[in-house]
């Protein structure tokens, strides 16, 4: 099993003297190591149980769900752009003021993903979370732990933000964030979607 700990302290919120804006630090520790192709499986999971378990505000869930698809629908175009250029440009910083440090002095609150490994089969994905956890905290986790795979796999920026717009298109067509089958149902639907698209373009290159 591998465990994914999401950590807060007293000092969530800090100021940033530059332009007065509001950093929100956390920390991300990765225990155990995860397979990179399996780190799009985990945040979508994640993804769509914080988005349940903020849906008793729904503004507070939409609200997530607007930011991260209008981040993926301005990075869309971008896919396929050199890595180096993307991190030179700031483009696989889904918020700029959200800073993620290894460890943090006196954590006083956590988030934990566990994630067990199946025998030919993608791993379950549970997530331990305090009843008492802020909205604003479980929305920060969620993009954190994106930036955090960004940041840590080449491969996962060409990924998140077809499942970011294939998870919304589930919401809207399908079932919304506020049933519980759709913690399941929404990774499920944009995997095969994601799937089904290349396939596609496979068949096209092949054609061409």
């Amino acid at each position: 099993m591998s465990t994914i700990i999401i950590g807060f302290n007293g000092q969530f919120k800090k100021n940033a003297d530059s332009d007065n804006s509001d950093i929100s630090q956390l920390m991300i520790n990765v225990e155990s190591p995860i397979a990179e192709h399996e780190h799009i499986w985990i945040w979508d999971h994640f993804f769509s149980l914080v988005l349940n378990r903020l849906s008793k505000n729904e503004e507070s869930a939409q609200a997530l769900l607007d930011q991260m698809s209008e981040w993926a629908v301005g990075f869309a175009n971008k896919m396929y752009a050199p890595i180096n250029e993307l991190h030179a440009e700031g483009a696989l910083k889904i918020d700029k003021n959200i800073r993620i440090e290894k460890s943090l002095n006196d954590c006083d609150e956590i988030i934990m993903i566990e994630i067990n490994s199946q025998p030919e089969s993608w791993p379950t994905v549970h997530a331990k979370i305090a009843d008492s956890a802020s909205e604003e905290k479980l929305t920060t986790s969620v993009i954190a732990l994106a930036q955090y795979f960004l940041s840590n796999n080449t491969n996962f920026f060409r990924e998140l933000p077809m499942h970011v717009l294939g998870m919304r298109k589930y919401y809207s067509d399908e079932i919304p964030f506020t049933s519980e089958e759709s913690i399941a149902g929404a990774p499920a639907f944009s995997f095969n979607l994601a799937l089904k698209f290349y396939q596609d373009l496979d068949q096209k290159m092949q054609r061409q």
